[in-house]
């Protein structure tokens, strides 16, 4: 996993959470034992001010998925 880089919106997704996210699912790629790649839709982030761009989090996550797939 590359790490991602994400526009700061007015309103976005919680930098801290996204973070952490990522982080945890990194660790988790890295033990062998990565997430099920449903489990990466919908993670609930919350919105606040001057936060990470919904979208490109959202596509980052699909897009983990994906590789998680192998597709």
């Amino acid at each position: 996993m590359e790490n991602p880089f994400f526009s700061v919106r007015f309103r976005g997704y919680d930098r801290a959470q996204v973070d952490r996210a990522i982080s945890r699912i990194r660790r988790a790629v890295d033990s062998g034992a990565p997430p099920h790649p449903d489990s990466l839709t919908n993670l609930g982030f919350q919105l606040t001010m001057r936060g990470y761009d919904p979208g490109e989090v959202d596509e980052y996550f699909e897009e983990v998925a994906r590789t998680i797939r192998g597709g």
